[in-house]
């Protein structure tokens, strides 16, 4: 039996400087089920997980990347800024809370993530703090970052030496899936915070092998390609406008894959805003229907600098001279990029992926009708992987073209 795996890992350098319903009420062909508890779940007054936040970040990879695919981990970015922002201070702090729409109780929000039991989905989540010998860092960032994400701290002489020993943890703490992260250590750099996500998942109804067919998928460049299309008609939420169309599909336990299809003429990057902006009022309005579904396996590599999209989202004084991470060190730090590396696999019994998130902070000198909906996403779409429960996504990402890594 295949195994479908999805390993998140992110990284902190730091440096000193639609309802049809039977008798019983119940979809046909479906299970009974509470819409939102289906997709996640709804808080009336509070934003919706890291929606905001994933919504803006992919609308701007969107826009600003040449590739036509892409793949994100928000809550892998989350947990690294959020270790970083324990030890920032004044405006620099205030710009991450706010950027990465972390609220005011970080630790607590992230505590409990790291406290959600383990299901029939699997979710493992460490972090760990790999500081220089050579820099003093405060004990307050330390404790809290101890006790609120359980970090692994070591001081070590940061020669090639460590190099081994930090990607070793993450080799271990992804079942080696993300077999290193950094291949040197450069003279200025003091600190490392790294952050491994492990998540392990199937289909809760995998696709028919014998479902899936050779067909047409339109590219963002408008050329035609031949995909492996998975088909399945079932039981699902479902909700579409002048935009897009959104559904969804259901690994066993606590997650699933929200399916954005951006109607003829609208782009990814348009779609993704205009979701970002109205995200908890589709899910409050998605109904229950006969979705008869067809998505591409689809494979996906990807690399970007995140630093461009978080600073035009409001993460600024981090970057430059202004930078205030005194709770960290009495030395002067500030972030000198943000890099993430991303893979995931789609296929019909469930999803791998894997992401490397690198910070890196260098010196600071300078309901529906009596019908069948027909979603067939075979033309650019947005995927996004979402715990129904704590609402926090996990992956999230753009399918421009499925023949292609």
């Amino acid at each position: 039996m295949i195994r479908r795996i999805l390993y998140m890992t992110a990284i902190v350098a730091l440096s000193s400087c639609c309802t049809k319903k039977n008798s019983s009420g119940v979809v046909a062909g479906s299970k009974p089920a509470d819409i939102k508890q289906e997709i996640v779940a709804i808080d009336e007054e509070e934003p919706v997980g890291n929606s905001t936040f994933w919504g803006e970040l992919l609308g701007r990879a969107c826009k600003e990347s040449t590739k036509e695919n892409i793949c994100l981990s928000p809550l892998s970015a989350q947990f690294a800024m959020a270790m970083v922002a324990n030890g920032a201070e004044g405006e620099t702090q205030k710009e991450i809370y706010s950027t990465m729409h972390l609220g005011d109780d970080i630790n607590s929000h992230f505590r409990k993530l790291m406290d959600v039991p383990s299901e029939q989905s699997k979710l493992e989540i460490a972090n760990s703090i790999w500081i220089n010998e050579k820099l003093d860092v405060k004990e307050q960032f330390i404790a809290t970052n101890k006790e609120n994400f359980d970090a692994l701290v070591e001081r070590i002489k940061f020669d090639d030496h460590a190099v081994g020993r930090i990607n070793g943890w993450c080799k271990e703490n992804t079942n080696g899936r993300i077999p290193s992260i950094i291949d040197k250590v450069k003279a200025d750099d003091m600190m490392y915070l790294i952050n491994a996500i492990y998540f392990k998942a199937k289909w809760q109804e995998p696709f028919a092998r014998h479902s899936t067919t050779k067909k047409k998928f339109t590219t963002e460049k408008g050329e035609e390609v031949e995909v492996d299309m998975m088909m399945q008609r079932s039981g699902a939420a479902y909700y579409k406008d002048e935009i897009l169309a959104i559904t969804s599909k259901s690994y066993n336990g606590r997650y699933s894959m929200l399916l954005v299809l951006p109607n003829e003429g609208v782009t990814c990057n348009q779609a993704a805003r205009h979701l970002a902006e109205n995200y908890s009022t589709y899910i409050k309005e998605m109904d229950r229907c006969d979705v008869m579904l067809s998505l591409p396996k689809f494979k996906t590599n990807f690399f970007t600098s995140l630093k461009p999209m978080l600073t035009e989202m409001g993460i600024k004084s981090a970057f430059s001279k202004n930078a205030q991470f005194g709770g960290i060190s009495d030395k002067p730090l500030l972030i000198s990029d943000v890099m993430q590396k991303t893979f995931i696999s789609v296929d019909e019994e469930g999803t791998e992926a894997a992401a490397v998130t690198s910070v890196m902070v260098g010196l600071l000198s300078a309901a529906r009708p009596d019908k069948v909906e027909i979603i067939t996403f075979d033309r650019p779409f947005i995927y996004a992987i979402i715990d129904k429960y704590s609402n926090e996504v996990l992956f999230t990402g753009k399918v421009g073209d499925p023949t292609k890594e």
